[in-house]
């Protein structure tokens, strides 16, 4: 049954509406019309597949709606037709990046210092390298290290087990220079190299092949030759009979060369 519409006529007591009994019998009806129709089944219902919904349930008449909080460091702002959410971490700006073939934006944390745990029970829990390309995590049953590169896992060095492995190999190869940074090399064996550039101190035992460029004990050896500047350091003879004993501790006096020429003198041998 349609509701009844109460004729009110065109002006006031005009005589041309429905008296006041035929206006109340109207309605009174629509009355029982509303009272026997259908309970009110007006509802809302959360779009899309993802997110947390707002809308919690119909309560009669009512429609309820969950409430939003704002967590650590989460301020909302409310205005009559918006809710703004921001975060209230001070110091932290995003930006957008753009021309780069791994990032969209970065946060710059200025000069907060970062705290997480990022540990992983096993390698296969860890997440698909190429999808978090340079990320740094550590496996709890490996005990290591690892750092994600052209689609793997690569587990770092440990310092311990490197130094290990070079202490086994026999035959240890450099693919480079070795800078010692001015500290001493200890406990050397032979040495075999095709030359030293540097002060050598120390007992050489062996056979020296190759020129030597410097000072022996304070003296260019190159200039020994002919020259009277070498010291070979004390010479102890032995005397075994009276004559070299004469001979040793008797200065002889060979008096005045006025024509300086060459000689061969044989002193015989000096054991030493």
């Amino acid at each position: 049954m349609a509701v009844q519409l109460i004729n009110i006529g065109n002006v006031a007591n005009d005589g041309t509406g429905d008296d006041l009994r035929e206006a109340m019998i109207k309605i009174n009806t629509n009355f029982e019309e509303l009272d026997l129709r259908d309970d009110e089944q007006t509802t809302a219902k959360n779009l899309g597949d993802t997110g947390e919904g707002l809308f919690l349930r119909r309560n009669v008449y009512d429609l309820e709606f969950k409430k939003i909080v704002g967590g650590d460091n989460i301020t909302l702002t409310v205005t009559d037709n918006n809710i703004t959410i921001a975060n209230n971490l001070s110091g932290i700006t995003q930006s957008d990046v753009a021309d780069d073939n791994y990032v969209t934006k970065q946060f710059d944390f200025a000069d907060a210092r970062i705290l997480y745990n990022n540990a992983y029970n096993t390698v296969n829990d860890l997440p698909l390298a190429s999808s978090y390309h340079g990320m740094f995590a550590h496996v709890h049953t490996t005990g290591g290290a690892y750092f994600s590169h052209a689609g793997d896992w690569i587990e770092l060095a440990n310092k311990n087990e490197t130094f290990a492995e070079v202490a086994a190999d026999l035959t240890p190869q450099l693919g480079g220079d070795l800078d010692a940074q001015a500290n001493n090399l200890l406990n050397v064996g032979t040495i075999t190299t095709t030359g030293i550039n540097g002060p050598v101190t120390g007992n050489v035992t062996g056979d020296l092949t190759g020129n030597v460029t410097g000072l022996v004990h304070g003296i260019d050896i190159r200039t020994i030759a002919g020259d009277d500047q070498a010291d070979f350091g004390a010479i102890n003879p032995v005397i075994e009979n009276l004559l070299q004993y004469v001979i040793i501790n008797t200065d002889i006096d060979w008096g005045s060369i006025n024509n300086p020429n060459s000689a061969v003198f044989d002193l015989g041998a000096i054991a030493v």
